[in-house]
């Protein structure tokens, strides 16, 4: 046998035998503990893994969708969301909602919250995080007074919270109110698709390979998730038990939201180890560490996303599980973690601090986690940090804490209930339709299907459904016919047209018979009701109350917009009663009510008849205090008789606050006496009003056993909803009556605060550098939201691809913060900087800023982001070169574009009309592509012109600065015609000799003078607007108002301007130019110079002509958006068309679909403080996280006159004062205005809009001026006594609403920062 056939078979042999010991050999894995360790093939199973099973594993394994929401297919094991953030300064926030999915899913919370002082809160029922029976939510997680809801998938979140928490420093339990924004800054991450083959092997190769399938062992568990790199933005408030301030902090920090499922749950789970890490230079690190019991006990996996932008995976590390914290007692104080990923290694110092938690998960406890807060350094950059260490519990027992009641009251659909008649009875299920009796019914329906429950009396009562109504207006025309003279009145609003239009429709309402059917039906239901009085011992006496469709819901209260009869005894009355509630809601109060909330006028009605109890005493309760809606303190309003005098604010009644706190009894911790004047009984013909007895005044109403029975009843309610409530109430000698119960509806409301970072793009490094330069210059104020989402996002995308055709995703060259625009330095400037500032750099900071910006801390900084490279250099290089060849073209092509553009509205459908304005994206991106490479070209050509005169030379000296001037200054521009056709109608005007006579004119009425008294002129001036008409301040941005649409500002101008012989300085050729040049030491400079100038003028005019097409492209676009806003008007969508562009485009989209009330409230505020933010000031150039300047503002200096009262709703504001002692007077108030009035009620509802403060004499907390201060976010202070005769119109006050006081202050024009 040869050697040849003898190596051969030995070859085989030992394969064989290899083969054999790797797959077949049965002998036991080895186990150091709990975790298998490395066998002596290891090194040969980790490379099969590595090369072909983690692929093949991959390849078949089922990927599930990426979805922000709990996972409807997944009924066992968990699902969870979870948001972990730290700072530099020590800030932490960990939260997360888990769904213990089963026959019937529970709802876990983690919630710990650290300030930077070092104070930290958690959840009082802390260490369970089990809350309560889940309970979906739509858009949304929720559970606990935890809210996380998804305002773009996979980009912006808000997180909410307003409940108890208790401090750690003291073990108080405190009211906490937080509204935090995430926002998304990478790509999304997914487990285990994205788990990296080098990690995902050594685990594998860890395990014994048994069959055939050990491939998939890695699937065994079958968890997964998904995760991104980001921001948390938001205020932080915490109060004490009398509702005091004591901790405001605005939290900024980064970290991780992770969405995660284990169909298993803990099954076979023993440990874990998870770090979040962040460091000032924009490095986050996510790292985690999983050990099963058995099988698979050391899968580790992370990836890290560095300042670059760039997310990798982690592919190696000498991070071992064994070897860190097996248990709580060996957690280190310090712990170092070698980490490698595809393009760096780095060591990560772990300094581990005392302060965190244990959290217990599961029925019965199945997991048991460990957290602490870090402060790490990332190859010696600082940042800190959050450790969780997951155990199996020391024993298994039950979670101590008990869950919450499930929420069973809940409000049914048309699809629930089927059809209906034109009467419900509450007791029927239909009768907790909303669609069908409307809010107030609806809840009184579900009120009284659980009363004998939960101990309490519901007046008997049924419901007209909207199908009476209905069928009332088919049978009588001329009603349908009023209504829509209402609704036609929207359009190009008076109100004195609308009042009109109002009155005329409530009068022929009331005046018109109800149709026999209805009324027949309305009687038997009366006569069965009248048998259900007599039965309960009631007075055959009645409510008849409006119940419209869409009020007391979640996010509209309406209350008192409506009619409510009270004291009705006959047939006739109660008939008449329904006639006038039906007549109520087309009253002007009630139709303008809607016409700001975006209702449909002809909204559907429902009635509410109802037996009317004879109480001692009743009131309006609280379940959640209305200041800041605080959970810990209830309140309670009362007067003697019938609860009228309370609701209406007319009488100041008792008020008493009730403690309440988990697993404590309730306690009154104050009882406030009021004047409780006036009550209001029954009497004969109704009702009447009677002064109280002085001696009943000086005691109250309600005794302390009253007041907790039904404070009680009202905790038992808020758990019966699911949420806080405003509760009417009536006692009387049968007992306790609940009349109603509704939302507290101003508790989600959106923050000013807020909705200034809402679309802030997340500043992950504390080494960011933002500068205004250059856009500041264009975008010099707040952007619209429908113009980032319609004009700035194409743009962008423009800019970005001219940049760098690799950028990463969410690396942006142009960054929103505080809704305007900036440019994101380091990946614009400074993005390929080299090892030393070279001219390049300093000619594109001259583009940009006009001065030299860069020093070595710049570079050091953007070196440690990105290396030089070559390549990018020769990219930028090709793609100047192109833009320069292509200039031409583009310009023609915009020119075209914009011509064409063409948007025809073919449907009145809000949504149809907004898809044709959605289906411009296409035109609008390649008219922003064009603008963006003839832009381009115009600085690449600008380059070279300042490349030729400086000779070579390495840095710019004042003369080459003052020659670059020279020589970009010099030459025509399509902006210049502007001015010159300005300067050329005022020549006109003056030498037409009629200039004095047409600058005293009103603006308004000049042009028509100019179209009577000089039409040459006046053709001139439709000419100028035909061209140039659609130019503008803020041109980009679609809410502007150019000339075109609004003249008189172009009259104003042409009667201002100073007029000038001149068209124009003298024009110098560019062989003028370029001999006045004195740098230029070569005479080939000149040669080149004058090749290169003519370049330069032809950019400039390609790059202004391609921007005046993509403006008139907007502008086409602002047209069309403009008619879908006056369409919305026409159908009540809207209250003015102006509103629509305060839209996000989702949202619009969102709003013509469902009219969210709450929707078209954020759009009014952003349109409210859309002045405010134009006037905040920022540094040109700004380091890390972005803040405005401090304002310079007039010196504010007390006066004489202050006045306290109490605080109703926060916030602080110095304007005029307007004192209205009558609604007569309510034509003073200007916009803008502090209304300082003795009382509000119902009739003040349109006025409020104009308003920035409400001080009122009389009223408490839950008076009309109060709820309606809530509900529209205005400072507001009540019992301010004499505030009308202290104060009087025009002064100008202070207005804390957060300290409760009203001061007269005088302003002076010495600016003060603040």
């Amino acid at each position: 046998m040869e050697l040849y056939d003898i190596l051969l078979q030995a070859g085989l042999m030992t394969s064989v035998l290899v083969m054999y010991l790797i797959f077949f050999c049965k002998r036991q894995t080895k186990h150091k503990g709990h975790y298998s360790q490395p066998g002596w093939n290891y090194p040969l199973k980790r490379w099969l893994s590595r090369f072909y099973a983690i692929g093949h594993w991959k390849s078949q394994s089922v990927s599930v969708h990426i979805n922000e929401l709990p996972r409807t297919d997944l009924y066992e094991g968990w699902d969870s969301v979870d948001v972990r953030a730290t700072s530099a300064d020590g800030a932490t926030v960990l939260l997360g909602i888990r769904k213990l999915c089963g026959r019937q899913p529970i709802a876990e919370v983690t919630l710990y919250v650290k300030l930077s002082d070092g104070s930290s809160y958690r959840l009082p029922r802390h260490p369970d995080t089990i809350t309560c029976l889940w309970d979906n939510v739509e858009n949304a997680w929720s559970a606990g007074g935890l809210k996380i809801q998804v305002l773009e998938p996979e980009i912006r979140l808000r997180i909410l919270f307003n409940g108890l928490l208790t401090s750690v420093d003291d073990g108080s339990t405190q009211h906490v109110d937080f509204k935090f924004i995430w926002t998304s800054g990478t790509k999304v991450v997914r487990h285990p698709e994205d788990w990296s083959p080098e990690l995902a092997a050594q685990a594998l190769a860890m395990e014994q390979w048994r069959d055939s399938k050990w491939p998939f062992l890695l699937g065994t568990w079958g968890e997964g998730g998904w995760m991104q790199c980001g921001v948390v933005q938001g205020r932080f408030q915490s109060f004490d038990q009398q509702g005091v301030m004591q901790k405001d902090e605005y939290l900024r920090l980064r970290g991780f939201r992770e969405r995660s499922w284990a169909p298993n749950g803990y099954e076979g789970r023993r440990r874990s180890v998870t770090v979040t890490a962040s460091s000032k230079d924009g490095t986050l690190v996510h790292l985690r560490g999983l050990s099963y019991r058995n099988i698979l006990t050391q899968c580790i996996s992370g990836h890290v996303r560095y300042p670059s932008y760039k997310v990798e995976n982690i592919i190696d590390t000498d991070f071992v599980l064994q070897n860190f914290s097996e248990t709580v007692d060996g957690i280190p104080k310090v712990y170092t973690i070698n980490l490698r990923t595809k393009s760096r290694e780095f060591s990560m110092v772990l300094r581990i601090n005392s302060d965190g938690g244990k959290l217990l998960s599961g029925i019965p406890y199945q997991q048991e986690l460990e957290y602490r807060t870090l402060a790490v350094s990332i190859d010696e950059s600082s940042g800190s940090g959050i450790l969780e260490l997951g155990y199996e519990p020391a024993e298994i027992s039950d979670p101590t804490a008990s869950l919450s009641p499930p929420r069973t009251l809940k409000w049914l659909s048309e699809n629930d209930v089927g059809s209906v008649g034109y009467c419900l009875p509450f007791e029927a299920r239909a009768a907790a339709c909303p669609d069908y009796v409307g809010g107030k019914g609806a809840s009184l329906a579900l009120l009284a299907s659980v009363q004998d429950i939960e101990g309490y009396k519901v007046p008997p009562g049924f419901c007209l459904t909207i199908r009476a109504l209905e069928k009332h207006l088919d049978a009588n025309p001329e009603l349908l016919a009023a209504i829509r003279e209402i609704e036609a009145a929207n359009e190009n609003y008076d109100e004195a047209n609308f009042k009109d239009k109002c009155i005329k429709t409530t009068e022929l309402f009331i005046n018109t018979e109800i149709t026999e059917d209805v009324r027949n039906e309305i009687l038997a239901h009366l006569q069965e009701l009248r048998k259900s009085t007599t039965k309960q011992n009631l007075e055959q006496r009645f409510a008849v109350r409006s119940s419209a469709v869409g009020e007391d819901s979640e996010t509209l209260s309406a209350a008192g917009q409506n009619e409510t009869i009270l004291g009705c005894t006959s047939d006739e009355h109660v008939l008449r009663a329904v006639q006038k509630c039906w007549a109520s809601m087309f009253a002007f109060t009630s139709a303008y009510y809607r016409r700001q909330n975006g209702q449909p006028c002809a909204c559907g009605g429902g009635v509410v008849v109802q037996a009317l109890v004879e109480p001692h005493a009743a009131g309006v309760m609280f379940t959640r205090h209305p200041d800041r809606g605080d959970a810990s303190r209830l309140l309670i309003t009362a007067n003697y008789g019938l609860g009228e005098t309370v609701v209406s604010g007319s009488v100041e009644p008792d008020t008493i606050i009730v403690k309440r706190s988990e697993g404590n009894p309730l306690s009154i911790i104050k009882i406030e006496l009021g004047s409780k004047t006036q009550r209001v009984t029954t009497a004969s013909d109704g009702v009447t009003t009677e002064d109280v007895p002085e001696a009943e005044r000086a005691i109250p109403c309600l005794s302390e056993i009253e007041a907790l029975k039904l404070a009680q009843l009202g905790v038992a309610q808020e758990e019966l909803w699911g949420a806080g409530r405003d509760i009417e109430w009536a006692i009387t000698k049968n007992g306790m009556y609940l009349l109603q119960a509704r939302p507290i509806t101003s508790l989600e409301r959106w923050t000013e605060e807020e909705l200034l970072h809402e679309l802030d793009t997340p500043i992950l490094s504390d080494e960011d550098l933002t500068t205004f330069a250059n856009t500041g210059e264009v975008l010099p104020k707040p952007l619209t939201p429908l113009t980032v989402d319609l004009v700035m996002r194409p743009l962008i995308s423009g800019m970005t691809d001219i940049i760098s055709t690799n950028m990463e995703p969410f690396e942006d060259g142009v960054v929103f913060t505080h809704n305007r625009t900036g440019l994101a330095l380091y990946n614009t400037t400074y993005r390929n900087m080299p090892k030393k500032i070279n001219i390049n750099i300093r000619m594109s900071e001259m583009a940009v800023h006009g001065r030299k910006v860069a020093d070595q801390n710049i570079v050091d900084t953007a070196l440690r982001r990105r290396t030089p490279d070559w390549t990018y250099t020769v990219q930028i290089i090709k793609t100047l070169l192109k833009c320069l060849f292509t200039s031409k073209r583009k310009m023609e092509d915009n020119i075209k574009l914009a011509s064409a553009m063409n948007i025809q509205m073919d449907s009145n459908d809000p949504l149809q009309m907004f898809k044709i304005l959605l289906n411009q994206q296409d035109i609008m991106s390649r008219l922003s592509w064009n603008h963006t490479v003839t832009s381009t070209a115009s600085t690449s050509s600008q380059f070279i012109a300042m490349s030729v005169l400086l000779e070579g030379a390495s840095d710019f000296t004042a003369e080459h600065c003052t020659e670059i001037s020279k020589l970009l200054s010099s030459g025509d521009v399509l902006s210049a015609e502007v001015p010159l056709g300005l300067a050329k109608l005022a020549r006109q005007l003056e030498h037409s000799g009629k200039l004095d006579q047409f600058k005293a004119l009103d603006p308004k009425e000049a042009i028509r003078w100019l179209m009577t008294n000089l039409p040459n002129v006046h053709l001139e001036v439709l000419e100028f607007l035909k061209v140039h008409g659609h130019r503008a301040i803020m041109e980009f941005d679609m809410v502007t108002k150019p000339w075109v649409l609004v003249p008189e500002e172009l009259m104003t101008i042409l009667q201002n301007m100073k007029v000038t012989e001149k068209d124009n300085q003298e024009k110098k050729s560019d062989a003028e130019v370029i001999a006045s040049l004195t740098t230029p030491k070569k005479a080939r400079t000149r040669k080149v110079l004058s090749w290169v100038l003519p370049l330069c003028r032809r950019t400039v005019r390609h790059r202004e002509a391609t921007k005046a097409n993509l403006i008139l492209g907007i502008h086409k676009l602002r047209l069309a958006a403009i008619e879908l806003g006056k369409q919305m008007v026409r159908l009540w969508y809207l209250p003015h068309h102006d509103l629509v562009f305060f839209f996000q485009a989702q949202e619009l989209v969102n709003y013509i679909t469902n009219r969210d009330p709450a929707l078209l409230r954020k759009a009014m505020q952003r349109q409210q403080y859309y002045p405010k933010w134009c006037k905040l000031k920022f540094a040109e150039i700004n380091t890390g996280w972005v803040h405005p300047l401090p304002a310079r503002e007039p010196s504010v200096t007390a006066g004489d006159v202050k006045l306290e009262a109490t605080s109703v709703f926060g916030g602080e504001v110095i304007a005029r004062a307007c004192v209205v002692k009558d609604l007569s007077e309510v034509h003073q108030l200007q916009q803008g205005d502090v209304l300082i009035t003795h009382a509000t009620d119902i009739g003040w509802s349109p006025y409020f809009p104009l308003l920035t403060g409400i001080v009122t004499e009389l009223g408490g907390l839950i008076s009309h001026g109060a709820v309606i201060a809530r509900e529209y976010g205005l400072p507001c202070i009540v019992g301010a006594m004499d505030a009308t005769d202290i104060f009087k119109t025009g002064d100008i006050v202070r207005l804390s609403g957060t300290k409760g006081l009203i001061e007269k202050v005088q302003m002076s024009e010495q600016p003060v920062e603040s």
